[in-house]
């Protein structure tokens, strides 16, 4: 084969060279690594060529590939429908990197027909690799061509430079063919394309799919979409019905929707990237909006506004229907208006806020994922142009609009940048109106706080923020008797002090003064008042936790325990983030054991609240696990042995053994229900107590922990019910045990 019509080096190799994980990482063999190969990015998927007769006579003329491989170049070929040098080429590529044998031994494989079957098919697997390791190169270009702190940055950027010329109608091209393209068949593939290797062919192709419109999306990212652009994606996706409509949908089986459902997401996110709200939003702030791409551009909006009214029967229009509305109303609010309420109440109907979050939860975490930071960052200029639009109360919940704030801000950037927001701003109208309803709902403010802690500084915001708090808010369904107010109710006057908590004792009290203030907002549930009053929040959170401990075997403990829940959660993500805050919330972390105790020992265990108790204590048992394992070891939570371990055999044979207040939780309420939050978590404590190097006494108590997981749980944790899919692999906690 001739040297000048094929690279050598194969796309699996050439990223493993971009990642910098070989030994050429130098800029200036990157470089050359890029020119070399810049063919090959340039074409993307079109780069793998169909068969045709002058390549089969090229290779049959070619003296320097024997003809055992020409001929199994050819079967390669035929199976593959790939260009017949390059199935060759395929074939030295994947005899040079993954077969584990000799020229001998490949001689016999090469005669044996069983044998040469098997190796076909591994060679299948190897090439639907090195094309998604073609993409994956061009999009680890695009996420680094910025990034000042990457070494290679210049030379990713002068690539993507040449490349940006044609990377979108190439890429926009090879998207469509793969959506249209038709499953192969014995007929045309050969007697090995079975039904299984077809569904295996077409998972492929939705992975090509997805990568496709991942660089596409980190292109738009980068570079302004024009508005005709965004005409013809809307056009393609509506026409394709955001990957829904697959020509090959008859071969799609359930381990596939993930990648259906990401194709969906990609979808919205390019169309909503294409519109610039970011831009929109800046140009709306500084009285410019004619300076926004779709400005000038009537006759495509006014056919967009067609097409979009006819939207409303996929989720994933959801988003697009919003980032469309914003436009519409930024650029011409009297001209568009009753096609901004007829799309905006469709996005409503959509569920669009519950979608979003949906949607990045499934894009997945964003510390080492471009794509799901950059996702978050489009939808975080979209929610915050959102809110500063239009009314709160007219979005639907508030819930729904914190649960994809807390998604969007869970990317450490955006949690910076978040805090430099003015609160009658974007996300931070979201923070203001949590605050205005705190205590009496604590959840909403608490979630927030939660995912804006990203780092230490991050985490001493969040405290020092909570620990001086300036309102407190309640609910009254009657006017007390002890309040002076105003004729038209709406300022209300203390004649007596409060105390806010009856049950605390000593510092857990929190007393209102006589004399404070309150604005009152009525109501349909009575009297709304928002008291002008200083505590620190972390004094109430330890109330809270005194309240939830004297209620617990009463009826209230529900409630009580959805308002302590979020406090356990963000004492966890606090010293998680930072340890050196953990001194300030002892009231609150040494009343956890009391708390995992009663809380366990109740007929109905809310095993939510237990699993977040066990989540603190993992965190400070990295710290101090003696100091744990001693409080821990009073609660009756963990294993324990009835008579004292006096030798191995007796510690092997378990006998004695009792499964504690989690084994009951595991076996009476987990197990059937087939969640496994507080496994999860008790697997994560013991890893970590048994890492901790305790003394050999405590290592003794240990020891039924490990036994109930070695002897109990890792036998059979295969055969239990699980109601998310993957869990059963997730929390293997055990193997670490």
């Amino acid at each position: 084969m001739a040297a000048s019509e094929m690279c050598g080096r194969s796309s699996r190799e050439l990223w493993t060279i971009l990642l910098g994980r070989s030994a050429l990482r130098e800029p200036a063999q990157i470089e050359a690594e890029l020119n070399r190969n810049w063919e090959r990015l340039h074409l993307g998927l079109c780069y793998y060529k169909t068969p045709s007769p002058s390549s089969a006579d090229k290779l049959k003329a070619d003296k320097n590939v024997t003809q055992p491989m020409k001929d199994f170049g050819l079967r390669i070929s035929k199976l593959l429908g790939l260009d017949e040098q390059q199935s060759v080429q395929i074939l030295e590529c994947y005899l040079q990197e993954d077969y584990r044998g000799t020229r001998n031994t490949m001689k016999s494989v090469l005669q044996d027909e069983r044998q040469s079957q098997a190796l076909l098919l591994k060679i299948a697997d190897y090439y639907y690799e090195e094309r998604i390791c073609l993409l994956r190169c061009v999009l680890l270009l695009l996420t680094f061509f910025q990034d000042e702190r990457h070494p290679f940055r210049a030379e990713y950027s002068n690539c993507v430079s040449k490349l940006e010329k044609d990377l979108v109608i190439k890429y926009q091209q090879q998207f469509e063919t793969l959506f249209k393209a038709e499953a192969p068949t014995w007929e045309s593939h050969g007697n090995l394309m079975t039904e299984r290797q077809a569904s295996r062919w077409f998972l492929q192709c939705l992975r090509e799919q997805s990568l496709l419109l991942e660089i596409l999306f980190l292109y738009y990212a980068y570079f302004e979409m024009a508005p005709t652009d965004l005409l013809s994606f809307t056009k393609i996706f509506k026409e394709q019905g955001f990957g829904q409509r697959q020509t090959n949908r008859h071969l799609v089986d359930k381990s596939m929707d993930v990648l259906v459902d990401r194709i969906g997401y990609l979808s919205s996110l390019i169309l909503v990237e294409g519109m610039d709200i970011d831009f929109l939003h800046k140009c709306a702030l500084e009285d410019r909006t004619e300076q926004h791409q779709f400005s000038n551009c009537p006759d495509i909006c006014k056919e967009m506004d067609q097409i979009l009214l006819n939207f409303g029967d996929i989720p994933h229009h959801a988003p697009v229907l919003l980032a469309w509305v914003l436009l519409r109303h930024t650029l011409n609010p009297d001209e568009s208006s009753p096609v901004v309420r007829r799309i905006g109440n469709t996005a409503l109907q959509l569920a669009v806020f519950q979608y979003l979050t949906t949607m990045l939860q499934a894009l997945g975490g964003s510390a080492n994922n471009c794509t799901a930071s950059t996702a978050r960052m489009c939808i975080y200029g979209l929610i915050s142009f959102v809110i500063t639009s239009f009314e709160e109360d007219t979005l639907g919940s508030q819930q729904h609009l914190i649960n994809v704030a807390c998604e969007v801000l869970s990317a450490p950037n955006l949690a910076e940048l978040f805090w430099e927001t003015k609160p009658n701003a974007g996300l931070g109208m979201i923070l203001d109106s949590a605050l205005g309803i705190f205590p009496h709902k604590i959840g909403p403010l608490l979630q927030l706080l939660t995912a804006l802690l990203s780092d230490k500084p991050t985490a001493k915001k969040v405290y020092s923020f909570l620990d001086k708090m300036c309102f407190y808010t309640e609910v009254y369904k009657h006017k007390p008797n002890d309040i002076l107010s105003r004729e038209d109710e709406t300022l209300w006057r203390r004649q007596t002090p409060k105390l806010l908590y009856p049950l605390g004792l000593g510092q857990t009290n929190l007393r209102m003064p006589q004399g404070s203030f309150g604005q009152v907002v009525p109501g349909d549930q009575g009297y709304m008042v928002r008291w002008d009053y200083s505590y620190s929040s972390w004094t109430l959170f330890t109330c809270e936790i005194e309240m939830l401990l004297h209620v617990v075997s009463t009826a209230d403990v529900i409630l009580h325990c959805e308002r302590v829940k979020p406090i356990l959660d963000l004492v966890h993500k606090v010293i998680s983030t930072d340890w050196t805050v953990s001194d300030c919330l002892l009231p609150i972390t040494s009343r956890i054991y009391m708390l995992l105790q009663r809380l366990t020992s109740v007929i109905n265990p809310p095993v939510d609240v237990i699993a977040s108790c066990v989540n603190c204590l993992t965190v400070l048992a990295a710290r101090m696990p003696g100091k744990v394992w001693s409080s821990l070891h009073h609660t009756g939570f963990l294993p324990f042995a009835s008579t004292p371990l006096t030798n191995i055999a007796q510690s092997v044979s378990a006998e004695g053994m009792k499964a504690g207040n989690y084994g009951n939780l595991l076996v009476l309420i987990e197990q059937p229900r087939g969640e496994y939050a507080v496994t999860i978590a008790f697997l994560r404590l013991v890893t970590t107590l048994v890492k901790g190097q305790l003394g050999s006494t405590q290592n003794k108590g240990l020891v039924p922990c490990v036994l109930l997981v070695l002897k109990e749980m890792l036998p059979t944790y295969h055969k239990w019910r699980y109601n998310t899919y993957g869990v059963r692999d997730g929390s293997r906690g055990e193997d670490s045990v």
